[in-house]
C-alpha cells in the first residue's frame, strides 16, 4: 500500500514539474504573437523577395524548419507566416 502511495506520489510531482517547465518556456508567448503586425511580416516577405526573388518562399520554408529544429516553435510560426505573405506578393 505504501508503494503505491510513493508510485502516485512521484507520478503527480513529475506532472507538477513539467507543467512548471512547460509554463515557464510559454511565458508571454501570446503578447509576442500579439505585436507582430502584418506589415512586419510584409516587410520580411518583401525582404527575402528582393534577396532570394523566385526561391524566396524555398528560403522562407527553411528558416521554418531550422527554427522546428530547434525547438523555437514561435520562430517557426513566424516564417510559416512569412512564407504565406510571400506566395499572397507574388501573385
Amino acid at each position: 500500500m505504501a508503494g503505491m502511495f510513493l508510485t502516485l506520489l512521484a507520478v503527480g510531482f513529475g506532472i507538477f514539474v513539467l507543467f512548471m517547465v512547460w509554463s515557464l518556456l510559454n511565458r508571454g508567448a501570446k503578447s509576442r504573437r500579439a505585436s507582430l503586425d502584418q506589415d512586419t511580416i510584409d516587410n520580411s516577405a518583401r525582404d527575402l523577395m528582393s534577396r532570394y526573388g523566385n526561391k524566396a518562399d524555398m528560403e522562407a520554408e527553411k528558416l521554418s524548419e531550422q527554427c522546428l529544429a530547434i525547438g523555437d516553435f514561435e520562430g517557426e510560426a513566424v516564417w510559416k507566416l512569412v512564407k504565406k505573405a510571400i506566395t499572397r506578393l507574388q501573385t
